[in-house]
């Protein structure tokens, strides 16, 4: 059965004044979140997901496969009705969502009278432009006024935002249909979608493997194709991770070009959201329409607007390409519980796929130049203290009785975000601007970087539980003893090696983007990642789009979702 609905109704944004921009008087803090009810007896709990889906019915046909791109131009033809789309895409995802779990809210009723508008809307001639008619979700951390939010977890089941998050006003506004709200890691806070609240989201290409997160429903959806978009967030590559390991297409554009304002915050001053798509040309037709400056959101950049479909296909000929073969291909060896040395990763068939990827680049004529940038490994050597402080802040005004619903692992780094000093949040801030610094150099003789996304695949949700449980047990112990932050330095294991290539560019700030450039042998989905200066979108999202002109990767379809057992 379809999951059931949550929701009240939308609404049209609510009227409220302009929040001016007091300097440093930045309006970070949520204020619904200090201001909600009491909150329910009863929290949030998984439900039993099912280990194998039906066969398609006739309702569902073929229409779920469409891009963005091929369906706007039959919706603007007359070929397509926005209805027929929505109810197709509709008994797809009551027909597998109970495998994959990648939804958290169902809004079919709404989706259904969005749709009908939209139709209408067409009818009289006023088309809105490409996500007109277009059903796509969010991740369950921006605001929809009127629909269920939960961040993912149990402190904030139960809010109903007043306003939407400008994001989803945006694409509201284009004509984009809401199918749901998309299952993550609690509170955006981890990279395996391990949710205790809500389940762990399945990777389609292997429901026995994790989605990677913390956009995971986000990505399962998009590549299980139960929408056409889907908005995710990236604090450290949350969208790219799972974009790479489910087999998607995954945009983190560069900090402050998409408004972050009422989506729930991890950390201000690595947050980003962007589009997860099937490809580059969805994703450059959704930035589209979610690009732009908001004036009532201290991060957002002044950039100009741009049409990012207007260079896609100028392909890459003459294109300077830098891969940089230090840190980004090797993970750095480390101490094991014992005191011996271990070396995890890279899988040799990621490294395989994405040479061969920028092989495909070069016989398209593109300059590619290895390169070693100088320095790197020590501007990334983690620091102690400062990574919890804004989150902490964030949700310091939360009522205690809400803070208790989070569970152990996400209180553990709100109360080492309290206790941390001023002095250790500043050396983080001061860390992330070195890396920038760096990053931004080694790229300025050149257009891009091409690395791998990912150093691994996805690991299995059960490898992935045995590392988390091992985790808390050390955690525990240190809670014994009065310690709440982890040690400056562990034993990396398959769950931490994920995000080793993407959390960079969240520092730097640049734009990044994830294409499936090959699977293992298994039938595991690679991604290669594509690195631009600051706003130059364009530039990634045109190399991007010339590898899948000639590469067929990103058409595949999971074949466990055929009615496969597992």
């Amino acid at each position: 059965m379809m999951a059931p609905e949550k929701e009240i109704f939308m609404t049209e944004r609510s009227p409220s004044p302009q929040t001016p921009l007091l300097g440093r008087g930045v309006p970070f803090r949520f204020e619904e979140l200090a201001h909600l009810g009491p909150l329910p007896e009863q929290g949030p709990t998984p439900k039993k997901l099912a280990s194998s889906v039906p066969p398609p019915t006739a309702a569902e046909g073929d229409l779920s496969f469409l891009t963005i791109a091929e369906a706007s131009a039959r919706i603007q033809a007359g070929d397509l009705s926005p209805v027929e789309l929505t109810k197709a895409v509709l008994a797809r995802i009551e027909r597998v969502d109970p495998l994959l779990n990648s939804f958290i809210t169902v809004t079919a009723d709404l989706a259904l009278d969005q749709a009908r508008k939209a139709e209408e809307a067409i009818k009289r001639g006023e088309y809105l432009g490409p996500l007109h008619g277009i059903p796509v979700t969010l991740k369950d951390l921006v605001a929809t006024a009127g629909v269920l939010t939960t961040g993912g977890t149990g402190a904030l089941a139960d809010w109903v935002p007043k306003e939407d998050a400008e994001v989803w006003r945006r694409l509201r506004e284009a004509g984009a249909i809401l199918l749901g709200k998309m299952n993550l890691h609690e509170m955006a806070a981890g990279h395996t979608n391990l949710n205790p609240f809500y389940g762990t989201s399945r990777n389609p290409w292997n429901p026995e493997r994790i989605t990677s997160g913390s956009s995971g429903g986000s990505a399962a959806a998009v590549a299980g194709h139960l929408c056409l978009a889907s908005i995710g967030s990236d604090t450290g590559g949350s969208i790219r991770m799972p974009a790479s390991q489910c087999g998607v297409v995954g945009l983190k554009p560069t900090f402050g070009l998409v408004s972050t304002r009422g989506a729930l915050f991890l950390s201000w001053t690595n947050d980003h959201l962007g589009p997860m798509t099937k490809t580059v040309e969805d994703a450059a037709l959704v930035l589209n329409a979610i690009a732009g400056h908001d004036p009532r959101n201290p991060l957002s950049a002044l950039a100009p607007q741009e049409d990012y479909t207007a260079s896609l296909r100028d392909g890459v000929k003459g294109t300077r390409i830098a891969v940089p073969m230090n840190y980004f291909w090797e993970m750095e060896l480390t101490m094991g519980d014992e005191g011996t040395e271990m070396r995890v990763g890279p899988d040799p068939e990621v490294v395989k796929a994405v040479q061969a990827g920028i092989q495909v680049l070069k016989e398209l004529g593109a300059i590619v130049e290895e390169i070693t940038i100088e320095g790197l490994s020590e501007v990334l050597r983690r620091t102690a203290g400062g990574a919890n402080v804004e989150r902490a802040y964030y949700l310091e005004d939360l009522p205690e009785e809400r803070k208790e619903r989070f569970s152990r692992r996400y209180r553990d780094g709100l109360i080492g975000g309290l206790k941390a000093t001023g002095a250790e949040y500043l050396h983080t801030l001061e860390r992330g601007h070195q890396v920038q610094v760096t990053l931004e150099g080694a790229l300025e003789p050149y257009d891009a970087f091409v690395l791998p996304t990912t150093l691994i695949v996805a690991p299995p949700i059960k490898a992935a539980e045995a590392i988390y449980a091992m985790a808390e047990e050390k955690a525990a112990a240190r809670r014994k003893v009065g310690e709440t932050a982890p040690p400056i330095r562990e034993p990396i294991d398959p769950v931490s090696a994920i995000n080793r290539n993407t959390g960079p560019f969240n520092r730097s700030g640049q734009p990044a983007l994830s294409v499936t450039c090959g699977f293992t042998t298994d039938g595991l989905p690679i991604g290669m990642m594509i690195v631009g200066k600051r706003f130059a979108e364009s530039t990634v999202l045109r190399i991007g789009h010339a590898y899948q002109e000639v590469t067929d990767w990103h058409n595949r379809r999971p074949p466990v979702l055929d009615g496969k057992t597992l």
